[in-house]
């Protein structure tokens, strides 16, 4: 069995560093690159809200981007804002913005949000925050839906690479699981990274089921087989979009339905 030599353990070491210090770097770069890519879609969408007075409001990481900017536009403080989740309504209210329940709300002229997926017909998979139910529901109810991703959230079909997350009653977690798994999906419970112990709860009250289907060919046909009673609403977003604002480091591209005009 060979070892490794004084001289040739401090090159090792040396050589080590190095390389866990490029990694590091990389990654860095990577993620300021995401960033920014985030940020310009959001710039992009921030003229959408221009005019209007009532605004719905999504959940995510992009959307933050697009709170970050709020203060840019012009007579932001006098809008009406409609959020998906607490956390949302949260982080409007300690900008001083005023925040309506979704139940006395007038009629939203735009919804703005973010997805996990996005494919070419702009049928998304969302629900990595848990705010699916609440999100379908103001975007269906939006006289505009408009939604801000970056470059990574492109894909050729729904679920290369995430689940789709359902919202379940607890009274029917098991039995909506058992049928899952009779017709032949992987479904589990989400549980957080850290923080409570127990399943990932949605405001709305329902337990986040992830259903790990690969690459979905007909996502409306799924959308049918997945819904069940006990499953309060599922992920797949199919036909909302009616603008898809997409993030590069460098540039924006602006995605419409096909056959419908930006």
């Amino acid at each position: 069995m060979s070892t490794i030599t004084g001289g040739a353990w401090h090159v090792f070491k040396a050589w080590f560093g190095t390389a866990r210090r490029l990694l590091s770097r990389r990654r860095e770069v990577g993620g300021v690159s995401a960033e920014l890519a985030k940020l310009n879609a959001a710039r992009a969408a921030l003229r959408e809200l221009e005019g209007c007075a009532v605004v719905g409001v999504g959940t995510g990481s992009t959307v933050e981007k697009l709170l970050e900017l709020l203060p840019q536009l012009e007579g932001f403080r006098e809008k009406l804002y409609v959020a998906s989740s607490i956390d949302t309504a949260l982080k409007l209210a300690r900008m001083g913005l005023r925040v309506l329940d979704p139940s006395f709300a007038p009629a939203i002229e735009v919804y703005v949000d973010g997805a996990d997926e996005v494919d070419p017909n702009l049928n998304m998979i969302k629900g990595g925050g848990a705010a699916m139910t609440m999100e379908k529901i103001l975007a269906y109810h939006a006289e505009r839906r408009v939604f801000i991703v970056d470059h990574t959230k492109l894909v050729t079909k729904l679920g290369e690479r995430h689940p789709v997350p359902l919202e379940v009653l607890p009274q029917a977690l098991g039995l909506v699981l058992r049928r899952l798994a009779a017709k032949g999906f992987k479904a589990e419970p989400r549980y957080p990274a850290r923080g409570k112990m127990g399943p990932v709860v949605a405001d709305t009250g329902g337990v986040i089921v992830d259903v790990y289907t690969g690459p979905i060919e007909d996502p409306e046909a799924l959308e049918g087989e997945l819904r069940m009673p006990g499953v309060v609403e599922t992920g797949l977003f199919i036909g909302m979009a009616d603008k898809v604002y997409v993030g590069w480091p460098d540039r924006v591209e602006t995605l419409s339905p096909r056959g419908r005009a930006p």
